[in-house]
């Protein structure tokens, strides 16, 4: 069909239709089609905005001009969210690069018009439709905490930003602007807010109302010249298995860097890397894991396309980590970085990965360590 389409004469665009179901799409559908579908539907829930966010992390790496993720409608103006619920659904639809298809009637007859301003927004419409097409990355989730650092490519070298507060309370939150690799930016624009916040080179304090996103551009950007560096790695093949754990060999070229992963992490089992280097009390880990959980049955009731993880460090009390789908099968590893406590400098650390509550967490790849 796409190439009956791409033999007319005028413009049109192909969206594909098939709920996320099926591996490695990202690899195929964006030869075939402008947009595909990256889950099953949307329901009139907040729920469903973690669902479908916690899908389209890994298709940063297929999304470009001219092919893009499409996260499904938006329930924005049908009653089922609140107004900051459905700013925050819009800027996590926007810097995707979902399309944006309104659910709603167009109308302030049928549709509030607080509503139907939101999706008037010309500048986070500008962020949707920037010409690079470059999705917005999961750079930093801080889980029990319950909110996302998230950022983005746009045009003219500058950066998207959006700090998303799962949490249903307000609350201020510092951001790190090296975070997302900016030592200092010259302007710095608060998009929902319409206020120019002036220049930054230090942690911006952020107040967030409960399940708001905080929506940043920040332009005239100077790099931060000190990004983390990784200094080890520890593969899950070092890792001492123990309860009802295994190591599990992968088609060549998957699994990687390692080749091979830990699965059958369910609670009780554990992977313990010993001897792990740190430079300071809390270390920023790259976790390398495979989760492809995904929610289609369960989408309608408690799917949420994580699995829990948490990481005990010399003996302290375990934290927990919802990592979301990480690629197209059980055999595409993605990384989330965290930042993580208890740690003592020298080499003798001893992290213990393990699954919290009754569910299994995600297959395990190996942990990248950064000073």
């Amino acid at each position: 069909m796409s190439e009956a389409l791409d033999a007319q004469d005028r413009p049109i665009l192909f969206q594909i239709c098939q709920w996320g179901v099926g591996e490695d799409l990202g690899e195929w559908a964006p030869k075939i089609g402008n947009s595909w579908r990256i889950s099953n539907d949307i329901y009139n829930s907040w729920s469903s905005i973690w669902r479908i966010t916690n899908e389209v992390v890994p298709y940063w790496k297929h999304t470009g001009v001219g092919k893009y993720p499409d996260m499904d409608m938006l329930i924005i103006g049908l009653n089922a969210l609140s107004l900051e619920e459905e700013r925050f659904h819009f800027t996590m639809w926007a810097i995707n690069k979902s399309p944006l298809t309104i659910g709603a009637p167009m109308s302030a007859t049928l549709s509030p018009q607080a509503s139907l301003d939101i999706m008037l927004n010309d500048e986070v419409l500008a962020i949707n439709q920037d010409p690079l097409g470059a999705q917005a990355r999961l750079v930093r989730r801080y889980t029990e905490e319950e909110y996302d650092v998230w950022a983005g490519n746009l045009s003219s070298s500058r950066l998207v930003v959006a700090v998303a507060n799962w949490r249903n309370e307000s609350r201020t939150l510092s951001l790190d602007l090296r975070t997302v690799g900016v030592a200092a930016a010259g302007g710095v624009r608060d998009v929902w807010a319409a206020a120019d916040l002036g220049s930054a080179d230090a942690p911006l304090s952020l107040s967030l109302a409960g399940h708001e996103a905080k929506l940043l551009v920040l332009s005239d950007i100077t790099p931060a010249d000190d990004a983390p560096v990784q200094t080890s790695y520890a593969p899950v093949t070092a890792a001492a298995l123990a309860g009802g754990a295994s190591l599990a060999a992968c088609p060549a070229g998957e699994c990687q860097p390692v080749g091979s992963k830990a699965v059958d992490l369910y609670p009780g089992a554990t992977a313990t890397f010993s001897n792990v280097s740190a430079a300071a009390a809390t270390v920023l880990l790259g976790l390398d894991y495979i989760n492809y959980d995904v929610a289609l049955q369960s989408a309608w009731s408690t799917g949420t396309n994580t699995r829990n993880l948490t990481i005990a460090v010399n003996g302290g009390p375990a934290q927990r980590w919802a990592l979301p789908i990480s690629g197209g099968d059980w055999f595409e590893t993605g990384r989330l970085d965290v930042e993580v406590g208890g740690f003592v400098v020298g080499d003798g650390n001893v992290v213990v990965v393990g699954a919290p509550g009754g569910e299994p967490a995600p297959d395990l790849v190996g942990l990248a360590v950064f000073e």
